[in-house]
């Protein structure tokens, strides 16, 4: 017998987990109702506690974590966060490797994996000393790649490396993730129909928080990304950041859509009984087509030269030049420390390290045909 979710005894819990009280703003109910429906109504999930509901939970108390960190810290609120960019584009497009050149320079800083996870010192933790957060982080990395053991091949999870603020973005409950890791299509798209401008307040105050830990990356500017921007967060966004500039990483959804479906597969497959494969394709067609359609929509009204493109294929073949030519249309002037800062992230990064992903699009319900039928207005507008 599974058990039903409860927005009520979730957010009893995690103030008991927590000892707090005060969540703040409570926009965030909507989402999270909505969330739990769906789980409760789709998921199929065989431990619905341990897994959708552990992750709701820990998000709700973070959230309550977050608004006592900054009453405790109210000088955190004056942090004045600059962003360089916001990589977008569909999952699977080269987005990874441009988003941790990007961060690798003098003049950067993004997210990374241990904090989006952990992103508030432990009780008892030293100020600026946040191993306590690191060693937890690792053992999380082991933990996943030991739940999800197709993962290593698919997206890299690393515990001291860049990461996509869409983790944090989970604690507000508007977010591609949680349809990514069960099937719940009607959040999906229900999510993407919202005004996410909240979600991306509470966003900019989690980068307070962060900024406020790490008192060097004031002078730096703040390199954001994740596909969720695309995919249901654009209003949010640029409502948030009105003048952030976009890098838009592009590639055949082809090469794209089945990867990203086989990612999710990997997630799902052992925790849900009605999580099926063959829809899957139809289902993240779905999401990539709106996602895409919309965003051609406002680049119409966007300036000219607001949107920096970047194909997969230009990163793959030459990722100093095209991660140069990218630092450079957003503002940034390159120099040698520049230089060497990509150079090594290469080196870090090497793809031959990691095993290699298998999947075929067929068994997503998937075609050929179907994709480039589907995607036709989008490969030829960028050539892809």
């Amino acid at each position: 017998m599974t058990t039903r979710l409860d927005v009520a005894t979730l957010m009893a819990q995690a103030r008991a987990e927590t000892g707090l009280d005060d969540f703040g703003d409570d926009w965030f109910v909507t989402p999270l109702t909505k969330l739990v429906d769906c789980v409760n109504a789709e998921a199929g999930l065989i431990a619905p506690d341990a897994g959708a509901g552990y992750r709701i939970q820990s998000g709700l108390a973070d959230r309550l974590k977050l608004i006592q960190y900054l009453k405790d810290h109210p000088e955190a609120l004056d942090e004045q966060i600059n962003v360089a960019c916001a990589i977008i584009g569909l999952p699977r497009t080269g987005s990874t490797i441009m988003h941790r050149l990007l961060s690798s320079t003098p003049q950067t800083t993004s997210f990374m994996w241990w904090e989006t996870t952990f992103p508030l010192p432990f009780e008892g933790e030293v100020p600026g000393d946040p191993s306590p957060r690191i060693a937890a982080a690792h053992q999380m990395v082991d933990q996943l790649l030991e739940n999800w053991p197709d993962f290593e091949s698919i997206d890299p999870i690393e515990a001291e490396v860049v990461a996509e603020e869409v983790i944090l973005l989970d604690r507000t409950f508007l977010s591609t993730s949680y349809d990514s890791m069960m099937p719940i299509p009607s959040f999906g798209y229900w999510q993407a129909d919202q005004d996410q401008e909240p979600a991306y307040r509470d966003l900019l105050l989690w980068m307070k928080a962060l900024q406020h830990q790490t008192p060097e990356r004031r002078s730096r500017k703040w390199v954001l990304k994740t596909p969720h921007h695309l995919l249901g967060g654009m209003s949010g966004l640029l409502k948030v950041f009105p003048d952030v500039p976009l890098v838009m990483t592009h590639r055949n959804v082809a090469q794209v859509l089945p990867s990203y479906c086989s990612m999710c597969a990997s997630m799902s497959v052992n925790s849900s009984t009605s999580y099926r494969k063959e829809d899957q394709g139809a289902h993240w067609t779905r999401r990539f087509k709106t996602g895409l359609e919309r965003f051609m929509e406002l680049r119409k009204t966007l300036p000219e030269g607001r949107i920096v493109d970047v194909r997969y294929e230009d990163t793959v073949t030459d990722p100093i030049g095209t991660a140069t030519r990218a630092l450079q249309a957003i503002g940034l002037e390159v120099g040698p420390a520049d230089i060497a800062g990509l150079e090594a992230c290469i080196a870090a990064n090497q793809r031959e390290s990691r095993p290699k992903h298998r999947y075929s699009a067929e068994e997503f319900g998937l075609t050929p045909e179907g994709i480039a039928a589907d995607f036709a207005a989008y490969h030829e507008q960028y050539n892809v």
